[in-house]
């Protein structure tokens, strides 16, 4: 946050944490629709190695889609999950560009900014999602 906000500027908080194997087990019964239903090509671009899906970065993703959900849910609006896109910027970090009805959503409610961060470890991915 820049100088000219502060905690009180905060109006939504969105976190979640998802299980990095479970994710894989979907994925196994799944297959490529699982990955189509919950993240832009661009995200699985990202997400895709040589050697396959860098899955702790697709759990830390679902977990930032989820926080923001739960940001719209909590005011009565509802986003798909592709509406809802996690990019990385310049130095790795990544940030939350909308689409579609969460885009409108965003705007509707008086948003200025979603901050996101996310964290994982061997089993383990958390993203909080913070609207001001």
């Amino acid at each position: 946050m820049s100088g000219s906000e502060c905690l009180a500027d905060v109006v939504g908080l969105g976190v979640d944490i998802v299980d990095v194997q479970r994710l894989q087990t979907l994925y196994d019964r799944w297959q490529e629709c699982l990955l189509v239903r919950l993240f832009t090509n661009q995200e699985q671009i990202i997400c895709r190695k040589a050697s396959g899906y860098r899955w702790h970065s697709l759990a830390g993703r679902f977990g930032a889609k989820e926080a923001v959900k739960k940001i719209l849910a909590s005011r009565g609006e509802i986003a798909s999950w592709t509406e809802i896109e996690v990019l990385n910027g310049l130095y790795g970090e990544p940030y939350i560009n909308l689409h579609g009805r969460a885009r409108s959503a965003v705007e509707r409610l008086g948003y200025s900014s979603l901050v996101l961060s996310i964290s994982h470890d061997a089993s383990l991915a958390i993203a909080t999602v913070i609207a001001y």
